[in-house]
């Protein structure tokens, strides 16, 4: 039997795994509304990626109202301050670290983790160790309210730009770390569509972003480690450009890829892998286990008879009945 290691890296690569790997997310809101009945079910099926479930988080103390209510409001290190009101669900921001693009010359960015070698070097014993979360767009709307990125991007605001290479000069040190720790894959974040259309125009991705995603995969490439690049929304050209920038795999948003039959075949035609995420605006929140099971077999077959390419990934937010839950975890094992 492959291990858990050997069954991603033969999916990634489309080398007709023993059967599609399985990757499940420790979602705090998930695991907070079913507690136990969700820590087992995970359990009973272990998932492909070296993950840890052995309590069901809670809400710190005093973000609970008299009324129930959840409500928590904090700063994390970048110095953005966030409003929750689901927990375990990400927030808004609220407070920004700096006014404009010009006061953040004197920014300084926040200490890169610290990576746990001795425990990193245990865990590619057996699992493909994925790490990082490599963010430059939504970065850049994290620490400025969306609208003003937006537009200073069209604008080629000069600051901003400044801003950005000193950003893409952070996130590659963060790289050069995790590739020097022994690191697999490097994970990217950056979503660049509406449900519809892209955020920006395919020009401006081109001319001001692509530049800098090469700068931060080219030590990746050359290391011979692999780059996965989560993105939502409508990805248009961007996808070719992803592609060109030598991606391993993508997390895309599945309902939209699927429903252009093209976007699926450059991912086989590139050789890059597919993280299969079940629909999570319908299909399993309001879908029946019926659609579920239906759903997945059809996805397993797929990528069954790709050879490889695709990879189930499964997070449990709070807004799906159990039944749907149990329904997806099982099938995925089912089918896989």
């Amino acid at each position: 039997m492959s291990t858990s290691r050997q069954r991603m890296l033969d999916a990634i690569e489309f080398n007709a795994p023993d059967k599609i790997p399985v990757v499940y997310h420790p979602s705090p809101a998930g695991l907070h509304v079913h507690g136990t009945k969700l820590l087992d079910l995970f359990n009973a099926y272990p998932p492909d990626n070296w993950v840890n479930f052995t309590t069901i988080p809670s809400p710190p103390e005093g973000t609970i109202d008299d009324q129930g209510a959840y409500h928590e409001i904090s700063t994390d290190d970048w110095g953005t301050e966030w409003e929750c009101l689901i927990y375990g669900v990400h927030g808004h921001p609220r407070r920004y670290p700096f006014e404009s693009w010009e006061e953040a010359a004197d920014y300084s960015f926040p200490p890169l983790p610290v990576i746990g070698r001795t425990a990193l070097a245990e865990q590619r014993k057996n699992y493909l160790v994925f790490s990082g979360w490599i963010s430059i767009f939504e970065k850049l709307h994290a620490l400025r309210p969306m609208d003003e990125v937006l537009m200073d991007i069209l604008t080629e605001n000069a600051a901003l730009l400044r801003f950005l290479e000193r950003l893409t000069e952070y996130w590659l040190e963060s790289v050069h770390a995790m590739i020097d720790a022994g690191v697999d894959v490097i994970m990217f974040g950056d979503d660049w569509g509406t449900q519809n259309a892209p955020l920006i125009s395919p020009s401006s991705f081109q001319h001001l972003f692509k530049p800098h995603y090469e700068t931060l995969m080219g030590p990746v490439r050359k290391a011979e480690k692999k780059v996965f690049f989560h993105s939502c929304g409508y990805l248009g050209g961007t996808l070719d450009d992803l592609i060109d920038l030598g991606i391993s795999g993508l997390w895309p948003q599945i309902t939209l890829l699927e429903s252009n039959p093209m976007f699926l075949e450059q991912c086989r035609k590139h050789h890059v892998a597919i993280y299969i995420h079940p629909d999570r605006q319908y299909l399993v929140p309001k879908g029946s286990p019926a659609e579920i099971n239906a759903t997945i077999k059809r996805y397993a077959e797929r990528y069954h008879d790709a050879q490889g390419g695709g990879i189930f990934y499964v997070e449990i937010e709070n807004d799906a009945p159990f039944e749907n839950v149990k329904e997806l975890v099982e099938a995925v094992h089912e089918w896989r």
